[in-house]
């Protein structure tokens, strides 16, 4: 869904010409002949043509083959991230599918999306290759010095291909003086942009075809100083005087007194009924039919609004099909003091009637402007209250955030049902701190907020409860979940489906880290009916989620698929692509891709992700994010990318408090030889080391909640720690058989309280101890399970990841199998073992060579795809273009590459089919099927 409010189309389209458009050569010239200059600023007060001549200057680039975008600004685009979503929604009407993905980045990042969407915005548009110009018209609305320096970014940092056409009533807000310096500013004045003599002959003769001499159109001009508003006021109020030369004799004084003199002769003229509907509908900015009739109690609001366009009134249409309209700004101000002259105290009934109307049709911020100026600040509470849950439903949560940042403070503090919405949305955000400032004041209120009737203050209550275990879950605590069965399970019938839903998602959550895993997934399936109740995605792709974590923890690798596939799509189908919802649900596929060996898939995802930050959901997708990423990077042999991502997740984990995804990150050093290889904090409880603390670590019972996770990643990071520093002593030293007795207590308690998953990669971690400390035999009988479990479950990552010993050990396994006879069904297990040697090889290569080769996937087991060492999906299709004999220009044309990038991959071709020459390349592709035989 959009990010912010919806806007109507006419704000990313130029106003059409009322009639015609008087041709402005000199200034079109000034266009053409500085074309290139970064920025055309059009600056002059209201009345001076100056969106005409943006207007006109557009109609002229796009007639030459540039991509034009228009986009009218509003105070609301003083919010940065609403600024930029317009912004974004403007490119994509003149260039459809433009960077979907950045749009979503903005709702889910409110702080800090523009240190991510502004340079990826440069980077597309110079990636595109066409020359792209922006108008912003009516830029003086925007005074918050954020958006600001968002334009001035992209003023400074644009590359060749990017240029702005801006209008505004004043040159605040622009880093003028180094465009000036760097000969990158045309700007055009109110000097400039005013009538000359024949302009002002043209539109009052040639135009309007006024009976005018030469003699009363230069006294009009002198007297209006070529301003373009008064001469069309006056062009109206003469069309039907007979005394013109008198009439213009009189015009004298400023421009404001101008404007009111002739503002008065128009309306003067009209007949009742119109008049009353020019008052009427000057409340609010833009109008359409049907606000136009709620205003005005004219039933045919449509046919009113033609009627006055036809008139020229002043009535501007803002889309093609004339659904949305506004008013000259000088005609609507003054329509707005002849409103309060001749209606007093009717301006604010109208703001109400306007308020009500646009919230009951989805324009929320536009209701609470009117509730605002209306000085109804309950009823702007009340339309943001009715929408709240809503946008919180549909991972919106910035777009709230902003609509009560409309509202004063004093009024929102009060507001128990709306502080407990902020408290929702600041915890999605995983601003924690504000979700439980803003929760405890819901919790202080409630028992004041006369609104309430006493199912509120029940459902209020059990849903604080749930923001509450909420908000520690994000934390990775689990402190208050048992309440959830009495006070909320139990009467689920009384509560919205939200408050179910989401619930049900904790209570399993601390399910799966109790090692509960079978109750785990009753309770998703108990928790289905009210997934599918509720508005949006949010709680049903969390549910799927954590489903599929408990599936995954017992190996039933079919039902993580099913649940991991589901809540993609339910997050994509509902939310969009790049949503919130839908990049939590790519991080869990993303860890199932990567153990089965598909990096590219995997990394895709991961990298999608990895953009919502200290965003990006509970411990457990962090994990994956990150964790799994750093492994992707390294097997690509791009370790400094790796070492950044694993950084990147210590500052979340350090900003966040989150001691298990730490751990988590530490470990991965360790196993990626990444360092430092000790833990930041000294484990919890005992750890291997002496023999007599690793026997009470083994024999103590089960810790309580996560911390028996964190213990045993602690013990993993040692143990594995304890191994990377194992070459300075030989098979039987007593650092060895520690490690190797640590070892096996890890299987122990892994076997024993964290099911199949841990127990498998705990006995791959025991078989590569036992192999270093020269223990072969027992080795190679510990591992076997591990590697008929990942074989039947087409499983390769574990094993992989297992470390050289690990390997050492696969090799050899792979070795005897093929002396030995085959026995019948015994072929998949040396199959599976020739893919993890291949793969190994393949993955040393890439390490070695700093490029990736995405795997070609034959199937072990019952079907299960595992991938073979191959090519990536551009090196085919360059492979296929060299057998059709494509020079390296042809296909550099055809896949929209550079040329160089083209040679770099034939490079790695002939370096990975170890041939010098294409036809060498194209014969041994065949050779190993990679292309058909002929």
């Amino acid at each position: 869904m959009p990010t912010g409010p919806p806007s109507a189309s006419s704000k990313f389209r130029a106003p059409e010409p009322v009639g015609q458009w008087v041709h402005r050569a000199r200034l079109t010239e000034m266009l053409h002949s500085d074309r290139k200059r970064r920025l055309a600023l059009i600056h002059a007060p209201a009345g001076f043509g100056k969106s005409t001549l943006a207007a006109q200057w557009m109609e002229n680039l796009a007639s030459q083959g540039l991509v034009t975008v228009w986009l009218s600004l509003d105070r609301d685009d003083n919010n940065t991230i609403w600024f930029l979503s317009h912004l974004l929604q403007a490119i994509r009407k003149a260039r459809p599918g433009f960077e979907e993905e950045l749009q979503q980045l903005l709702e889910e990042r409110p702080d800090d999306a523009e240190q991510y969407v502004v340079p990826a915005l440069i980077n597309a548009i110079d990636e595109g290759g066409q020359d792209i110009v922006i108008t912003l018209d009516d830029w003086h609305l925007v005074t918050e010095p954020r958006t600001r320096a968002v334009v001035e970014r992209l003023l400074d940092a644009g590359g060749s291909h990017l240029s702005f056409v801006i209008t505004s009533r004043n040159r605040s807000g622009l880093p003028l003086g180094r465009l000036m310096v760097r000969d990158q500013l045309l700007e055009v004045d109110a000097v400039a942009l005013r009538f000359d003599e024949n302009e002002s002959q043209d539109f009052l003769v040639g135009i309007n075809r006024l009976d005018l001499d030469a003699g009363d159109v230069a006294s009009l001009h002198r007297t209006t100083e070529g301003w373009i508003a008064a001469l069309q006021l006056v062009s109206l109020s003469l069309r039907d005087h007979r005394e013109a030369s008198e009439l213009i004799e009189r015009l004298s004084g400023r421009h404001a007194s101008i404007g009111e003199y002739l503002a008065e002769n128009v309306l003067d003229t009209l007949d009742p009924e119109t008049l009353d509907f020019l008052l009427l509908t000057s409340v609010p900015e833009r109008l359409c039919a049907g606000l136009a009739s709620a205003l005005s109690g004219v039933e045919l609001g449509q046919a009113m609004l033609e009627r006055i366009q036809a008139q020229d009134l002043f009535l501007q249409p803002l889309d093609e099909d004339g659904t949305w309209y506004r008013y000259h700004h000088l005609f609507e101000d003054y329509l707005r003091r002849r409103l309060e002259r001749d209606y007093p105290g009717r301006t604010k009934e109208l703001n109400l009637i306007a308020a009500r109307w646009y919230s009951d049709n989805g324009f929320p911020s536009d209701a609470v402007d009117h509730a605002l100026t209306a000085g109804d600040v309950n009823l702007a509470v009340e339309i943001v209250e009715f929408r709240a849950m809503w946008l919180v439903e549909h991972s919106s949560m910035s777009t709230l955030l902003a609509l009560v940042g409309k509202i004063p403070a004093d009024h929102v503090a009060g507001q128990a049902r709306l502080q407990t919405a902020v408290a929702w949305a600041h915890t999605l955000l995983h601003q924690s701190a504000a979700a439980q400032s803003a929760l405890d004041r819901a919790e202080t209120v409630m028992p004041a907020d006369a609104t309430l009737t006493e199912h509120d203050r029940f459902e209020l209550g059990v849903e604080g409860l749930v923001v509450q275990s909420c908000i520690d879950m994000y934390g990775d605590r689990v402190n208050h979940v048992d309440e959830l069965d009495e006070k909320c399970f139990a009467q689920a019938d009384r509560l919205r489906p939200w408050i179910v839903s989401v619930a049900a998602n904790v209570s399993t959550f601390k399910k799966i880290h109790d090692g509960e895993y079978p109750l785990a997934l009753e309770q998703q399936r108990w928790a289905a009916k009210f997934h599918g109740l509720t508005s949006g995605p949010f709680s049903g792709v969390y549910g799927h989620c954590f489903a599929g974590l408990a599936a995954y923890a017992l190996l039933d690798l079919d039902s993580v698929d099913q649940h991991f596939t589901a809540a993609v799509e339910l997050g994509r189908r509902k939310a969009g692509r790049y949503s919130h919802a839908a990049r939590l649900a790519g991080a869990m596929m993303g860890q199932l891709l990567y153990e089965r060996g598909e990096l590219d898939k995997a990394e895709k995802l991961l990298e999608e992700t990895r953009e919502l930050g200290s965003e990006g959901g509970v411990v457990d997708f962090m994990l994956s994010t990150y964790a799994t990423l750093a492994r992707i990077k390294a097997l690509r042999g791009d370790t400094p990318r790796a070492r950044e991502i694993l950084d990147e997740g210590d500052l979340v984990a350090d900003s966040l408090g989150l001691d298990r995804l730490k751990l988590v990150m530490n470990l991965e050093r360790v196993q990626l030889g990444i360092s430092p290889r000790a833990s930041d904090a000294e484990p919890h409880g005992d750890f291997p080391g002496a023999a007599a603390a690793q026997e009470a670590a083994a024999t103590r019972p089960r810790l309580e909640g996560l911390a028996e996770t964190k213990h045993q990643i602690q013990l993993a990071t040692q143990l594995r720690s304890a191994m990377a520093d194992a070459g300075h002593g030989g098979p039987d030293s007593p650092g060895r058989l520690d490690t190797v007795n640590g070892a096996r207590r890890l299987l122990s308690r892994a076997a024993a309280y964290l099911g199949p998953r841990a127990e498998l990669n705990a006995r791959i971690l025991l078989a590569a101890a036992l192999e270093q400390a020269g223990n072969r035999e027992e080795a190679e009988t510990t591992l076997r399970p591990a590697l008929e479990t990942c074989s039947r479950l087409g499983l390769v990552r574990p094993v992989l990841d297992g470390g050289a010993s690990c390997l050492e050990l696969v090799r050899a396994i792979s070795a005897r199998l093929r002396r030995e006879p085959a026995q019948e069904g015994g072929h998949e297990l040396p199959r599976f073992l020739s893919i993890l040697i291949r793969l190994d090889t393949q993955a040393k290569t890439n390490r070695d060579a700093g490029w990736s080769a995405e795997a070609v996937s034959p199937t072990t087991g019952a079907g299960t795809t595992v991938p073979e060492p191959g090519l990536s999906q551009r090196e085919q299709m360059i492979l296929r273009l060299v057998e059709k004999e494509r020079s390296n220009r042809e296909i550099a044309q055809e896949l929209h590459l550079g040329i160089n990038t083209v040679k770099w991959y034939l490079k790695s071709l002939f370096n990975t089919l170890g041939v010098s020459d294409r036809r060498a390349c194209v014969m041994e592709a065949r050779r190993r099927h990679l292309l058909p035989s002929k």
